[in-house]
């Protein structure tokens, strides 16, 4: 076996352990906010970007699509959240849009998510760019908790990609974020357009680790909130 080799192993345990490590620290966290949860019945209300005729962004040879990612992803924070014991749904569990046409499908999303009991909305994004890499978070500050949740997400994600500068940024224009009541916020898992993130967002050991770390910030917000 080869120095690389080695060091590659090498790396790959390190980073098993630390994820092992976080997910122990999370159970003796999730104790509380389930606690919390008890008494304020809280909800995550969970939102899979694009689906059915709605496919998003694509990877430069048109084989990978975003709605398969954000779907992916949404479903294992959706079994994090079950395995804590906090209520969570989704506007989305298949390859389905939510209405006939675009717009009609955004405004069925704010409409679930703003008529329901939740206190948290995530929307799980990917933009195509052949210029930039990494994962962000992007809130709108008509509601001052949207930056504690986007700053907390981030904070975890940084965690996968060391080299990942990107801030939560604040941001209007988007109509799901400009019109829902709830805390929230959007996460863009990465660029389908860029390598290095194409090869994360492909594979599904990297996904469970990305849901892992937007599930562990959400958990720290609603422990902050709780407290």
């Amino acid at each position: 076996m080869s120095i690389g080799e080695i060091l590659k192993k090498l790396k790959k345990n390190i980073l098993f352990l630390l994820f092992a490590i976080l997910v122990c620290i999370t159970f003796f966290s999730v104790k509380k906010v389930v606690a919390i949860s008890n008494e304020k019945t809280h909800f995550i209300y969970i939102d899979a970007g694009h689906g059915g005729f709605d496919g998003g962004a694509t990877s430069l040879d048109k084989t990978i699509i975003e709605k398969d990612i954000t779907l992916k992803v949404c479903l294992y924070l959706e079994a994090y959240f079950k395995k804590t014991g906090l209520k969570v749904k989704l506007t989305r569990s298949k390859d389905e849009a939510l209405a006939k046409s675009k717009r009609d499908d955004i405004l069925k999303r704010v409409s679930l998510i703003n008529d329901s009991a939740c206190d948290i909305s995530i929307h799980a994004n990917a933009y195509p760019s052949s210029s930039v890499k990494g994962a962000q978070t992007f809130y709108n500050k008509n509601l001052e908790d949207n930056l504690l949740l986007a700053s907390k997400i981030m904070n975890y994600l940084y965690l996968v990609d060391s080299t990942n500068k990107r801030v939560p940024k604040d941001i209007s224009g988007k109509y799901l974020l400009d019109n829902t009541q709830k805390v929230g916020c959007l996460v863009e898992l990465g660029f389908l357009t860029n390598e290095s993130d194409l090869e994360k967002l492909t594979d599904d050991e990297q996904l469970r680790k990305i849901s892992l770390m937007i599930y562990l910030g959400i958990l720290e917000y609603l422990e902050e909130k709780g407290s």
